[in-house]
């Protein structure tokens, strides 16, 4: 790691690793009775997610050997593998919660729980990690996410510009950096790629607006309403202070746009905070600060929503369920915090809160909902990730396409017996 503020935090590891028993002892030199065989996992592909998979890759020896696959398919990746008739092409996967819930609704995760209890003590397996459904362990989570407003304090500070606690405000703010501020090509990066991610947007601002996606009790859609109209005609608004190219602006691309200097301001993922110091990559190390993700009206809560990313076994699992669980457990151990506490925002308790994770702590305190976590609610977020680029682009009015995007819901949602 070539962050300076990544170098001190290894030299605060080493000091951690005196008073942490057990913390010193080389990675996987103590599994339980390994079974050798190959162990596939697969996972997103983030700074935290690269730490955590060069560890679980370290555990490859013995007659184990084990490959991480990234990949931003996550999603399509897991349902199919832990859904096939077979055995499944992953022995685990790092989800996101959104992922699980999916997975979970479909019966395709086997239960942890029996492992939790027998590995509990070995890797100091804390309470607050375990998901439970029903009394069982299907997931362990290892770190929080939210997706929060990244913006470059020196510009603001420059122009006296207030940092946005709405979208309204975040426009202003647009239209004078725009007017004044000639080294900002672009003033917003936001994830408004087609699909997933535009999808997502639309959800949190939507949340923002005080919208229901679903009629009360039942599987019935309610997104095509007013809120709905409101989010997408604000979303269409911002377009005008983005990269023409903003219908592939994923993550990586937006991050790209901080680090180059190309944008000023925009909601991203606080996974990606601490890649702004990264003077490797970056070009303004020390200039952005993160603050809780601007609420969709003035005086309302932050639209966005908490997450969290675990690790999860499919039910269809072909591997050893016992050396697969450990290995996952010797890449999320109190050492593996340590090494990358700046990466995210850990869920263990050895974790040391940095200003990389401060957005995620405003978001939550301005109210900030979780996630939806309805078994049917992937597909309305899939529906509307279609028809958003029409909307953006002009070419089918808010109204008309949120109606198209429940009419294919809801002939969706009644196929898979959501909907009776």
């Amino acid at each position: 790691m070539t962050s300076c503020i990544l170098r001190r935090s290894l030299l605060a590891s080493a000091v951690l690793l005196a008073v942490l028993p057990g913390l010193s002892q080389a990675r996987c030199n103590n599994l339980s009775n390994p079974k050798a065989g190959d162990i596939n996992i697969v996972g997103n592909s983030f700074p935290a997610l690269q730490h955590i998979s060069k560890e679980m890759e370290t555990c490859t020896q013995g007659g184990v050997k084990v490959q991480f696959k990234m990949t931003p398919q996550i999603e399509q990746e897991a349902l199919q593998a832990f859904g096939s008739s077979g055995k499944s092409a992953f022995d685990a996967a790092v989800v996101s919660m959104g992922t699980f819930s999916q997975l979970q609704s479909r019966g395709q995760l086997q239960s942890m729980t029996d492992l939790v209890n027998k590995y509990r003590s070995k890797y100091r397996i804390e309470d607050n990690m375990l998901v439970r459904v029903n009394g069982e362990v299907m997931a362990i989570a290892f770190m929080q996410n939210a997706q929060n407003l990244f913006y470059r304090k020196d510009l603001f500070d420059k122009h006296g510009i207030k940092v946005p606690a709405s979208y309204p405000e975040m426009l202003a703010a647009a239209r004078t950096l725009k007017e004044k501020e000639p080294s900002i090509e672009f003033p917003i990066a936001q994830t408004f790629a087609k699909g997933w991610d535009s999808a997502t947007e639309f959800t949190n601002i939507f949340a923002g607006f005080g919208g229901r996606f679903f009629k009360s009790g039942s599987a019935q859609p309610d997104f095509n309403s007013d809120a709905g109209v409101k989010a997408l005609e604000m979303m269409k608004s911002m377009t005008a202070y983005m990269t023409p190219n903003y219908l592939a602006s994923g993550s990586d691309d937006v991050m790209n746009q901080y680090q180059q200097g190309k944008a000023a301001m925009g909601v991203l993922w606080a996974s990606r905070a601490s890649r702004m110091d990264d003077p490797a990559a970056s070009k303004i190390v020390g200039k952005m600060e993160f603050t809780a993700a601007p609420a969709a009206v003035a005086g309302g809560k932050s639209a966005t929503h908490l997450w969290w990313d675990g690790v999860v076994m499919p039910k269809n699992l072909g591997g050893d369920r016992d050396t697969v669980f450990q290995i996952l457990m010797e890449a999320l151990d109190e050492e593996t915090t340590v090494k990358g506490n700046d990466l995210t925002i850990w869920v263990r308790s050895s974790y040391k809160p940095t200003r990389f994770g401060s957005g995620v702590s405003a978001s939550a305190k301005a109210g900030a909902p979780l996630w939806p976590t309805e078994p049917y609610f992937s597909l309305a977020h899939g529906e509307i990730g279609k028809i958003i680029p029409d909307v953006l682009t002009g070419a089918m009015a808010p109204k008309a396409a949120l109606d198209a995007a429940a009419a294919a819901y809801t002939k969706a949602a009644t196929e898979k017996g959501f909907i009776k």
